[in-house]
């Protein structure tokens, strides 16, 4: 007998000691957890284990294969190909009976149905998994400011969570409060949740030493999350607008004057005609003033024109706004008006003021056309809210 029959005839014999091996003794199991809870943005490991009758298996005897909803997304034989560089099987430990799946940054969308099944020799068998996404909320308290006596509302963002149930208490000084609203949650991109939720109160004196607390109750939480703060207690500021008469073509400067606020955070913007411009100087006077200003020049068409200056500040409600009405002044009325020639306080329309066939008085035509009248130097409008 040559040599190479004698070499086909042994390993045939040998795969056929195999072939009985399996089907006299060898029994194959495979072990999974039914429920695997995993946190979003972590990298995780599905568990899936399996046993034979002896270890480490041969590479040419096993193969694992991993689903998800049916769907195949990696196979093990003698080599790992996955469909997703997210999805790994450590090969060296799977001849021990290993066969757990690696999964990366985990994401909301890798939750669901997972089926893993390993075939060992004849025999095959499978188990699912049910992954279970978990994200625990955050909370930001965007303004802790209130005013004294004043209906005040504390708002709470909350960001981040899945699944989507949801439990929000307020508390004062532990006790809860009344009046708790929790918006209907949205979903974001990332498919997590997001919800805002609020608590009406009137500060009072007492108030100002008590803590105050927001606590949620989450599926993705072993314990409360909650965050305690105090009331800082705002004062709204004043504003005034301080500015010269309007002459068309000469540049002034308008001064939009603030103080008296708490805390010292504050935004101050010029609007013209409804459109923002830029300030030309912001000057600070300390933490509870400030002057902020806009170079203006008036032309014949500013006549009527609305200039406002808008202070945003957390103890306001909504955005302080003065706004002024430019009203054109002295000759530069008159010039509107088609008087070339303005003598004494009146208008001559006659050729240097020699002939003069129609007669207005300045003063007249400033209070028809100006609240102010014709009064002289600043002028000065003062708001607070």
């Amino acid at each position: 007998m040559r040599a190479a029959e004698l070499h086909q005839i042994l390993r045939i014999w040998g795969f056929l000691c195999i072939f009985l091996l399996f089907q006299t003794g060898s029994v194959l199991e495979v072990i999974a957890p039914f429920r695997h809870i995993a946190r979003k943005g972590f990298n995780i490991l599905i568990p899936c284990t399996f046993h034979v009758d002896k270890f480490p298996a041969h590479p040419k005897l096993f193969a694992i294969e991993w689903d998800y909803y049916g769907r195949r997304i990696l196979t093990y034989d003698n080599g790992v190909n996955t469909t997703d560089p997210r999805f790994s099987l450590n090969s060296t430990t799977a001849p021990w009976g290993v066969a757990s799946l690696s999964v990366s940054n985990t994401q909301v969308s890798d939750g669901g149905r997972y089926t893993c099944t390993v075939t060992y020799g004849t025999e095959q068998q499978e188990t699912q998994i049910i992954l279970e996404i978990q994200a625990p909320p955050q909370i930001t308290i965007p303004n802790k400011v209130v005013s004294e006596n004043k209906t005040s509302v504390l708002r709470a963002s909350i960001t981040g969570f899945y699944p989507q149930d949801l439990d929000v208490k307020w508390l004062r000084d532990g006790e809860i409060l009344p009046g708790v609203t929790v918006n209907k949650s949205q979903r974001d991109p990332d498919g997590t949740h997001s919800t805002t939720s609020t608590v009406t109160i009137v500060p009072t004196k007492e108030n100002r030493n008590q803590s105050f607390s927001i606590r949620l109750q989450h599926e993705s939480l072993s314990v409360p999350l909650q965050e305690d703060f105090q009331l800082i207690y705002g004062v709204a500021p004043f504003i005034t607008i301080i500015y010269e008469p309007f002459y068309v073509n000469k540049e002034q400067p308008l001064m939009c004057r603030v103080w008296g606020y708490y805390p010292e955070s504050i935004a101050v913007s010029w609007l013209v005609s409804g459109s923002h411009v830029e300030a030309s100087e912001i000057k600070r006077i300390n933490s509870s003033a400030l002057e902020s200003s806009y170079q203006f020049l008036p032309t014949a068409e500013s006549q009527g024109m609305e200039i406002s200056c808008v202070v945003e500040h957390q103890a306001l409600t909504q955005p302080l706004v003065q706004t002024l009405k430019v009203q054109l002044t002295g000759g530069s009325l008159l010039k509107l008006l088609g008087c070339n020639y303005p003598l004494h306080g009146q208008c001559c329309k006659g050729i240097g003021g020699i002939k003069c066939n129609s007669v207005y008085n300045l003063l007249h035509v400033q209070e028809v056309m100006s609240p102010l009248g014709g009064a002289k130097g600043n002028r000065k409008q003062e708001v607070r809210q």
